[in-house]
């Protein structure tokens, strides 16, 4: 299955208010093919090597006035192209932190209801393990939306390095090396909290329903 395919599939399952923080694919896919074959090598390298140098750059500056005329438009639509994927990795990165410090709260305030549950004996066994059934629960939905995010990284990465690798075909560039090596440094593809929470969240799952199994 293409990727593109593969990435509308995911979108039309995964939770509504997530779509519009994926990949714009299709969008970057469509200015890709709108990149004309007929330039001739030399003149497609030429522009590319310039245009190397923006990826460092949030914006992709380059001074077009420095190139010849013919040049021009070229250059002004590689500044587009990579302030597009600049911007798509600002938007990757304040999702993902964003829902990291969500489930670093979502995950305390769980753990701190499960332990009160479980110090108050006083309770009759229905109404305790019906509490620890309800945060067990929450924990499964905590654990799924993980998941869901490790999943984003995942995709947003893979899709990123398929438009780079359709930008550099196109062009006869060497855009994806570097941009890559942006892409790997960003907070979006470092998942080694999230790692720590999902094996938090899973280990607190262990220790929920074993309670809800002794109180029958």
């Amino acid at each position: 299955m293409k990727f593109g395919k593969q990435l509308r599939l995911h979108l039309q399952e995964t939770l509504p208010d997530w779509r519009d923080k994926y990949l714009c694919y299709k969008v970057l896919k469509i200015l890709v093919k709108q990149i004309s074959t007929t330039a001739d090598h030399d003149y497609r390298w030429q522009v590319d090597a310039d245009a190397a140098d923006a990826v460092g750059n949030v914006h992709g500056d380059l001074n077009a006035h420095d190139h010849p005329e013919r040049n021009r438009r070229v250059i002004v639509f590689h500044q587009s192209f990579v302030r597009i994927l600049n911007e798509e990795l600002q938007k990757f990165n304040y999702f993902f932190l964003e829902k990291e410090e969500e489930f670093i709260i979502r995950l305390q305030i769980q753990q701190e209801l499960q332990e009160r549950i479980e110090l108050n004996c006083s309770n009759s066994e229905s109404e305790f393990s019906e509490e620890m059934m309800n945060i067990g629960r929450d924990f499964v939905a905590i654990r799924g939306e993980m998941m869901l995010l490790k999943n984003y990284s995942f995709l947003n990465f893979v899709g990123l390095m398929k438009i780079l690798k359709k930008y550099d075909k196109r062009t006869g560039g060497l855009l994806r090396p570097t941009f890559t090596q942006l892409a790997l440094r960003q907070p979006f593809f470092t998942t080694e909290i999230l790692t720590r929470l999902l094996r938090q969240c899973e280990a607190n799952l262990e220790r929920t329903f074993p309670n809800i199994r002794r109180s029958h």
